[in-house]
């Protein structure tokens, strides 16, 4: 009698368990359809108010903590890293073109803006002319524009020159929107020391 009675315990036990299987793989199908297909947003939703086509922003009125006319809004950004493809614009410089949008959305004059771009490192080669950027990876530097795009809305964009150095680079590969600076550290020591804000980008 127990064996027939642990035989049906088991039984029970495990048409639960395999539904409970059945089940989570419709679940995780469901979970999986959803990820797969990116939700699309309103027209409108993302916009590019001052870096045209660059760092796109979603602007919320009532948020806090925005940034304000009349502040001393100085912030020396550091880029570091080459993130995403070469054939694209650094990601780095994208969100730096974000935050000058989100401060533009946010009512601070242009004229207002005290930012200042340092890109060493694995970003160097970001600043390179169009010339040498595509003898080494085969098309024009995609950074240029959007570095211009910057300059317009007076951010300066600036180069260690140790790290052009580094890697080998004469001072005329850098592209004349650039500005040389002696290092990025030393960048932004001596900008932190006049006031301004420091974000590693």
């Amino acid at each position: 009698m127990r064996a027939v009675v642990s035989y049906a315990l088991i039984a029970i036990i495990g048409g639960a368990v395999g539904a409970g299987i059945t089940k989570s793989g419709d679940i995780y199908d469901k979970i999986a359809t959803h990820l797969s297909s990116p939700p699309s947003d309103p027209e409108g939703f993302w916009t590019t108010p001052a870096v045209p086509g660059y760092g796109k922003i979603h602007y919320e009125n009532d948020a806090a903590y925005k940034p304000a006319p009349g502040l001393s809004n100085k912030i020396v950004f550091q880029i570091t890293r080459s993130d995403g493809a070469m054939t694209d614009p650094n990601l780095g410089l994208e969100r730096v073109a974000r935050v000058v949008n989100l401060y533009i959305a946010a009512g601070v004059p242009k004229e207002q803006l005290k930012f200042v771009v340092s890109v060493t490192g694995d970003a160097t080669p970001a600043l390179l002319t169009d010339d040498h950027f595509h003898k080494l990876y085969g098309v024009n530097n995609p950074n240029l524009k959007l570095i211009q795009e910057l300059n317009a809305m007076g951010v300066v964009v600036s180069v260690c020159d140790q790290s052009v150095a580094f890697h080998h680079y004469p001072n005329n590969w850098i592209d004349k929107s650039v500005v040389h600076a002696l290092s990025s550290p030393t960048t932004v020591s001596t900008l932190e020391n006049q006031g301004y804000a420091w974000l590693q980008m």
